[in-house]
């Protein structure tokens, strides 16, 4: 067992130690996901009670035995108008819904090419389907997947192909280039996975995702994943696509078949969550506002801020024990901020995840840049601080 205390007390020393962190009251918050504000929206709140009271706390069994309840098929009905698609499919997690899409669609020959900076329930999924004898290949660019797409095209045509990719990619907050992604997808016969995690509820006009960001209403080729534990401010994952693939996806998917289904008050909150969207567009465009105010005044601090499309801003500080020191000199200040270190960034890559969201009032932005600005002159953090 030494290995494991060996393995962990250099982790210490490297600045890669982990431990759970409980938030304090009296913290600004500013690595939730909870970038709309809604999981304390009265409407979301007062539909989960509501559920909870009519139906209990528990799913009761997996969907297929009798865990099936009004509140999933209300929510999935939501969904498939949301994202403008035939059908959707309610899952626990966002990762659940990962995992279920791609081992369940991808079989035995299928070639599966990953984006590299993928979340690491997409890389899992694609690494469990691999299991099963899929070849995966790894792309950190759409031209390098050209050339992977036409390599294995030429050579193995009747194999078949899935594109899988993040919408907004979670850490570094900028946007899959969709419209290249689709036209790879009709060149060389392939599907798209799209996990859209962090771009439901924030991307677009009207918040329906990196699809309608690229005015892209509808595409045969294109599966949209998401989950409600970001800007639908709950808990649960999705997948919306044509009826076939659905009724496929539950006849073959292992962590949908034999997991107990989301509890029905998550799914009534949100479904309370997609109206409050529907009804209050306004509340994408005010997120956008804050985000930019946000990046900018970080940006004329002299951080390595960068303003993305998305509610996610990095401020890349550079080694892990720089971006503790900063994240810890913030937290003296009132201020949440964890900083994000190897393996879920690259080394020499650490930063601060900055989340905006629609708490942030003006007072509150102007504390966050004073945190900031204060914390820097404590670190002696000079010029561009990366």
């Amino acid at each position: 067992m030494s290995s494991y205390t060996d393995e962990l007390a250099e982790r210490r020393q490297q600045g890669l130690w982990r431990q759970l962190r409980q938030l304090p009251d009296d913290m600004l918050d500013l690595a939730s996901n909870d970038y709309l504000h809604l999981a304390r929206h009265p409407q979301v709140i007062e539909a989960g009670i509501h559920a909870l009271q009519q139906y209990g706390a528990g799913g009761r069994a997996s969907r297929l035995v009798s865990g099936n309840l009004p509140p999933h098929q209300s929510l999935e009905a939501t969904i498939a108008r949301f994202k403008h698609s035939e059908a959707a499919l309610v899952f626990p997690s966002g990762y659940h819904a990962n995992l279920s899409v791609v081992t369940s669609l991808a079989a035995f020959g299928d070639l599966v090419f990953c984006d590299k900076r993928n979340h690491a329930s997409l890389i899992d999924a694609c690494r469990l389907a691999s299991a099963g004898r899929t070849v995966i290949r790894y792309f950190d660019s759409t031209a390098k997947l050209r050339n992977l797409l036409k390599s294995t095209f030429e050579a193995h045509s009747e194999q078949r192909r899935f594109i899988v990719s993040d919408g907004v990619f979670s850490m570094d907050g900028d946007v899959a280039d969709l419209p290249t992604l689709l036209t790879l997808a009709e060149e060389f016969d392939a599907l798209l996975l799209l996990d859209d995690a962090h771009g439901t509820g924030t991307l677009g006009a009207t918040g329906r995702g990196t699809a309608e960001h690229f005015k892209i209403a509808h595409h045969d080729r294109l599966i949209q994943i998401g989950t409600f534990s970001k800007a639908i401010g709950g808990q649960g994952g999705f997948v919306a696509t044509s009826q076939e693939m659905i009724d496929w996806i539950i006849n073959n998917a292992r962590p949908f078949i034999y997991t107990t289904a989301l509890n029905p008050a998550s799914c009534a909150a949100a479904k309370a969550a997609f109206d409050v969207i529907d009804d209050q567009p306004k509340i994408i465009n005010d997120l956008r506002e804050i985000t930019t105010e946000l990046a900018q005044g970080l940006q004329e601090l002299g951080f390595n801020a960068h303003l993305q499309p998305s509610p996610i801003i990095p401020v890349i500080v550079g080694e892990a024990h720089q971006a503790l020191a900063l994240s810890e000199a913030l937290s003296r200040r009132g201020i949440w901020c964890p900083a994000i270190r190897p393996p879920t960034v690259p080394r020499g890559k650490s930063r601060l995840r900055v989340a905006a969201n629609l708490s942030l009032t003006p007072d509150l932005i102007a504390k966050v840049l004073s945190a900031f600005a204060a914390a820097a002159a404590e670190l002696r953090l000079a010029g561009k601080h990366n």
